[in-house]
């Protein structure tokens, strides 16, 4: 009698242990099954939301285009497109941002194609800089890291400098002396992209921002600016003059129309997002890309 009882208890322990095997492997299984599925879902959507924010940039870029040459001038600094009922069926958000890059100063412009200093440019920065709280020897800084020549304008500036213009404005944090705090002040205000290679500098007087105007020539106050600013748009330098005369702003350092733009279009759906980030050159026949990335 104990033997029997000791089988009928092996063999209930036996039993348990299988069912408990079996349990877990349906349960691993499930959750493989549910990985694989959510997985293909989130990649299904992944690719559907990429498609979508394609459609957004090509939205952009049309509704640039679409915009009469002579009001372009009165487009602001920053838009955003309504974006509904662009794709049909979509259930998400896609956001359609527009940015006027030639609002801002090209910190490339700082030298010349030549390489020689862009005396205009340097000054400009300089003011910004001062403007905006920071040391005035960045300017210089920034200078070495862009030229071609191993003569340093300060202790040091030449060691590690890359001599070749930015690509990206991030790369301002590898410079000596440019720490996250002086980036983040900086990036509102700066591009890499300018009008071309000989007007590198050209600031479009409509959407540049106070701080900008101040910074393009010493005899800019704060009132003038503002002045500047109520009295756009302008659909011509010499109207500027008008505005604001004496102090300089001509063709040599201001524009009215845009012609470099950035792109931002986002979509979300099922807590799933995709963005493209681009630049684009409209002055050609054909709209030119300078820059793309998609995340």
């Amino acid at each position: 009698m104990i033997y029997l009882k000791n089988q009928n208890g092996i063999a209930l322990i036996l039993t348990l242990l299988i069912v408990t095997i079996l349990t877990a492997i349906v349960i691993e299984f499930s959750y493989g099954v549910y990985i694989a599925t959510t997985s293909l879902d989130n990649w299904q959507t992944g690719q559907r939301l990429s498609t979508i924010t394609k459609s957004g940039v090509k939205v952009a870029v049309q509704t640039i285009l679409d915009l009469p040459i002579k009001e372009m001038y009165k487009a602001p600094a920053r838009i955003q497109i309504p974006a509904n009922d662009i794709i049909s069926d979509f259930q998400g958000q896609l956001f359609i941002t527009i940015e006027d890059e030639n609002s801002k100063f090209n910190i490339n412009s700082l030298i010349n194609d030549n390489q020689t200093l862009n005396l205009h440019s340097y000054n400009l920065f300089r003011r910004l800089l001062k403007k905006l709280q920071l040391k005035e020897e960045i300017a210089d800084i920034i200078s070495d890291w862009i030229d071609k020549d191993r003569e340093p304008r300060l202790k040091n500036s030449e060691d590690r400098a890359k001599n070749s213009y930015l690509e990206s404005l991030e790369e301002l944090l590898l410079i000596d002396g440019i720490d996250m705090l002086t980036f983040n002040k900086l990036k509102p205000f700066l591009t890499i992209y300018g009008v071309d290679k000989i007007n590198s500098h050209l600031i479009n007087i409509n959407t540049a921002s106070e701080i900008i105007i101040m910074s393009l020539d010493d005899k800019i106050t704060k009132e003038t600016a503002e002045k500047i600013i109520h009295s756009r748009p302008f659909e011509n330098i010499s109207s500027v003059e008008k505005v604001a005369p004496g102090i300089g702003l001509g063709p040599t350092k201001i524009i009215t129309n845009p012609s470099i733009f950035r792109i931002d279009s986002s979509a979300e759906e099922n807590k799933i997002k995709k963005t493209i980030e681009c630049v684009v050159d409209i002055k050609g026949k054909i709209p030119t890309i300078k820059f793309w990335q998609e995340t």
